[in-house]
């Protein structure tokens, strides 16, 4: 019976260890010399998976070194899996020693048996590995099975061939609201397709989840593939017929060179790139340049300063009132966040949309709530009538199931009216957002707390939203009345944006009036509130103070500005 330490050594090799094929001839050498064997055979019969994970040889042999092999000494064991899929384990015996007793032969059948557990554990794992490496709808690496990809190429000091990618899809949440999330799915996964068809054996091309990709192409074919990517055209069923289908995508580019120390950064680096492609130049692509990095590096300064700086209290909040046009009124303001870093002020374009694209801004909007909460109770405690004050908050919170009531609660702990807040959101096209959005507003309509949208009328969903939203302040985007003399067209647009929210109850406000002809086209369509640099800047707390103690503009001042 196999009860000695040398069994256990075997038991122990091969059960506490994952690589089977460099492992399996150390526990067999174990057990050489008690059982007189030279020599394992593994073996599998049939086409198709296989016990090996992969392997495409049928056989492996290890020979122990232990002396010359007697083919006419035998013991095998044949183990059945998947259907009827064969592995079989041989034990090949030295020349000039007994045939195995029955005993002995008992024992080599618990061997293989120990054998083929762990040929199974191994395959297993080696599953679990790929699936970890894989995106799973549409069966190309995902980000960790790019990266590995990436640093094996880096070790063999092969990345310099190769030019690697950071690619969005263009428009695809609009694909996904015109043919539904299932048939959106399939366009995507004829999409990855064909880039997985045009990719060669030594590149790579991986999705980093959505409609987010990423490649690894050979220098001489970075014009084939963007050619390939900026408007591939595949096609939808619906109600059984085709329909075609443009999938543009915007990419960045980097070129790596031979002194690229850390493989780590090809994906930010491109992803630089992309993003002066998508908000600067509009371009379908753009390859990264020195001047891009400079500037990239400079963003990372700002978000890694940007925690501290809110932690240390250097964000303020500065006001911009909103004007009731009928009296010239202080009717509302909106509330702004400036940072105040060693006496200089950061513009918000510099920290916004970074702090807004990682998701950190969220952290700052509930500041700024606070903040205003606060100011809001001093005013009534100097005996000043507060106004409502609207604070902006990124869509981002809607994932977030507790956003409505934290809200409700910080406005609840500083014991003041909800009717001063205006939650403040930019209008969406995202599907799933559209009614995340909903239901946040309906929640804040229960609690007395007034919601806006913002910048609407730049969005594609704008009368979704006078439709099903139940939404109290549109704030009509300043992209409307920016140029000197308001179009016949805009002027139509706007009219008639006033007109159905009127209708559907709801107050309307437009950003960025800067002259007296603009206040006089709005108040004569019935938009009687408006913001802008024609009545003031965004100011600190102490000086809106003072405007709300003053309440009126005096309106001659106004009109020789």
């Amino acid at each position: 019976m196999l009860c000695d330490q040398h069994f256990a050594k075997f038991v122990n090799i091969l059960t506490n260890n994952a690589n089977s094929f460099e492992v399996i001839k150390d526990a067999f050498i174990e057990m050489a010399e008690q059982f007189h064997f030279g020599e394992v055979r593994i073996h599998y019969y049939e086409n198709g998976s296989s016990i090996f994970d992969d392997e495409k040889d049928d056989n492996k042999i290890f020979f122990l070194n232990k002396g010359n092999i007697d083919e006419n000494n035998i013991y095998s064991k044949d183990f059945y899996y998947e259907n009827n899929k064969v592995a079989g384990f041989s034990l090949v015996g030295l020349e000039g020693s007994e045939p195995w007793t029955e005993q002995e032969k008992k024992d080599m059948d618990v061997m293989f048996d120990i054998l083929f557990f762990h040929l199974g554990k191994y395959k297993l794992m080696g599953i679990v590995k790929k699936s970890s490496l894989t995106d799973s709808m549409t069966g190309m690496p995902n980000f960790m099975g790019y990266f590995e990809y990436v640093k094996d190429k880096y070790y063999k000091k092969e990345l310099s061939r190769y030019n690697a990618f950071y690619f969005n899809l263009k428009g695809f949440g609009l694909v996904n609201m015109e043919f539904g999330k299932e048939e959106a799915d399939k366009i995507l996964c004829r999409y990855t397709s064909a880039l997985i068809d045009f990719a060669n054996k030594d590149e790579c091309i991986g999705r980093l989840g959505g409609d987010n990709f990423v490649a690894l192409i050979q220098k001489e074919r970075t014009m084939l593939f963007l050619k390939l990517i900026e408007n591939f055209e595949t096609y939808a069923y619906v109600d059984g017929k085709m329909i075609t289908v443009n999938v543009p995508a915007v990419a960045g580019v980097f070129e790596i060179e031979d002194d690229l120390e850390d493989y780590g950064q090809i994906i930010s680096r491109c992803s630089v790139a992309l993003n002066v492609a998508k908000n600067v130049t509009k371009k379908p692509y753009m390859f990264l340049t020195k001047e891009m990095n400079q500037e990239a590096f400079h963003q990372k300064q700002i978000r890694a300063k940007f925690k501290p700086a809110l932690a240390k209290g250097e964000f303020v909040v500065y006001y911009q009132p909103k004007v009731e046009t009928d009296t010239y009124s202080i009717s509302g303001a909106e509330a702004l966040a400036r940072w105040v870093s060693d006496g200089k002020v950061i513009a918000p374009g510099e920290f916004i949309p970074l702090i807004e694209s990682d998701g950190t801004v969220c952290e700052l909007d509930f500041y700024m709530l606070e903040k205003v909460c606060h100011d809001i109770n001093l005013w009534q405690i100097q005996g000043i009538k507060p106004v409502r004050v609207s604070v902006n908050f990124s869509r981002k919170h809607l994932l977030n199931p507790d956003f409505p009531q934290r809200i409700i609660d910080m406005i609840n702990d500083f014991g003041i009216n909800p009717k001063y807040i205006e939650i403040e959101i930019t209008e969406t096209s995202d599907e799933e957002e559209y009614g995340m959005l909903n239901v946040f507003m309906e929640k804040m309509k229960e609690h007395g707390i007034a919601t806006a949208i913002d910048d609407f009328g730049t969005g594609v969903s704008s009368f979704n939203i006078l439709r099903n939203f139940s939404v109290d302040v549109l704030k009509i985007d300043k992209s409307f009345i920016d140029d000197e003399e308001i179009t016949e067209s805009d002027m139509i647009v706007i009219t008639n944006i006033v007109r159905m929210a009127r209708e559907l109850d709801m107050d309307v406000i437009t950003e960025g009036v800067e002259n007296w002809s603009q206040v006089e086209f709005l108040h004569d369509i019935d938009c009687h509130v408006v913001q802008g640099f024609l009545f003031d800047r965004p100011m600190p707390v102490d000086e809106f103070t003072e405007r709300l103690r003053m309440k009126r503009y005096d309106i001659t001042k106004v009109k020789d500005i």
